[in-house]
């Protein structure tokens, strides 16, 4: 009889061990099968390479969605995009300075396929107001969703 308790024992002691292993690759497994999340990419549109100095520039930021699946986003303000100018790696100019945005969690499900666009005109100054002089300056568009959607830095130059 003590053979017998000690083989059940021994048997579930072994099941308690091995199961929470299981578990983790049973989790992990779901984790792979589990749709992925939606892809976006987001590109700077009708950049220049140059523009007048003193001239206002728009920046136009064009957002695809995944052709195949609808995509939900969740944006925590009512701000959805910002563009910030960079100079000599710095950020001179954001968008959203002095903007008034609501801070409320607001969740947009999109289309498959969906084009989406957000713009702003920079006027050539800094955020502080002061002007800009001629060279070389950055843009980056950013979706200010959770997790947020960036475009790669684009370069333009302020010629005479």
């Amino acid at each position: 009889m003590t053979n017998k308790i000690f083989k059940t024992v021994l048997l579930t002691s072994a099941i308690l061990v091995l199961l929470p292993g299981c578990a983790g690759k049973i989790e992990a497994l779901e984790k792979d099968i589990k749709k992925p999340e939606p892809s976006f990419r987001a590109s700077m549109f009708e950049l220049k390479e140059s523009y007048a100095l003193g001239s206002s520039i728009e920046f136009k930021m064009v957002i695809l969605t995944d052709p195949r699946d609808s995509a939900t986003l969740v944006f925590p303000s009512t701000c959805p995009a910002e563009f910030i100018v960079y100079h000599d790696g710095e950020a001179i100019w954001n968008s959203l300075e002095g903007a008034a945005c609501l801070q409320m969690l607001n969740e947009v499900t999109y289309p498959p396929a969906e084009t989406l666009n957000f713009s702003s005109l920079w006027n050539c100054t800094t955020s502080s107001w002061k002007g800009v002089n001629l060279g070389y300056y950055s843009v980056r568009g950013i979706l200010l969703s959770n997790p947020p959607v960036q475009t790669a830095i684009r370069t333009f130059h302020l010629v005479d």
